[in-house]
């Protein structure tokens, strides 16, 4: 079984259609899949339509966490933790990821990679419309990851990813926001595990207010490759 999460934090305008995307694309490919929506205490209509979702749908359900520690990686945890899966998929809320990529995922996996990253800087894939300052930072980081610390695959910000549920069982995850996406791929490269990549391409969202802020973005990573090289050259990065 493969469980889908989905973090959404204010998302009432693209979660309906994008729950109606995936259960189309399951039932096309003959999935044996569960949906997570991680309702990451939104104050709109987020958390009613998961809910009437997870009433119709046997294989929705929804987790509703309340004001505290909230923020994209807390919400990713704690709906990967939730999984009943053997391979957990990563689906932003704001229906920016291309779904056709998932059975690729899988595919990959199931060819003996232990982690794959839709990849928008790859061969076949695109950064559609993304600023071109988050471009720049993305792409920039990923080089340096791999020029510096041996990940081989070229786009390890990206959120959409899927991977096997005993990796991230082995892997001590602290990002609460959205450094968990390179945090996850560097502690995993650095733990041993097999990464792989697959071509996809990104669309901003269309409606809703977007929560990544470029200073605070670049910030982030820089501190999180920097524990990263530490843990390649003296094993310390936690």
């Amino acid at each position: 079984m493969i469980s889908i999460i989905i973090p959404a934090y204010n998302e009432e305008n693209n979660l309906p259609n994008l729950l109606d995307s995936i259960l189309t694309l399951g039932k096309r490919k003959g999935m044996d899949f569960e949906i997570i929506v991680v309702n990451d205490n939104s104050s709109d209509n987020t958390r009613e339509i998961s809910e009437k979702y997870s009433k119709k749908h046997k294989n929705i359900r929804t987790i509703n966490r309340e004001k505290g520690d909230n923020g994209m990686g807390f919400a990713l945890i704690e709906g990967s933790k939730k999984a009943k899966g053997d391979i957990i998929a990563w689906v932003m809320g704001d229906a920016s990821d291309d779904l056709r990529t998932v059975p690729k995922f899988i595919e990959k996996i199931n060819d003996g990679f232990d982690v794959v990253f839709g990849s928008r800087y790859m061969k076949g894939g695109s950064s559609g419309d993304l600023e071109f300052s988050k471009r720049l930072a993305s792409n920039g980081f990923s080089f340096l990851s791999k020029l510096f610390i041996g990940v081989k695959v070229h786009d390890i910000t990206n959120a959409f990813r899927a991977f096997r549920k005993d990796v991230f069982v082995k892997i001590e995850l602290r990002s609460g926001d959205f450094g968990i996406s390179p945090e996850f791929a560097l502690k995993a490269h650095l733990n041993g595990f097999k990464l792989g990549e697959v071509p996809t391409t990104y669309k901003c969202r269309e409606s809703g207010v977007a929560k990544f802020k470029m200073f605070k973005m670049s910030r982030r990573y820089f501190s999180i490759f920097s524990r990263a090289f530490l843990m390649r050259c003296f094993k310390i990065f936690s």
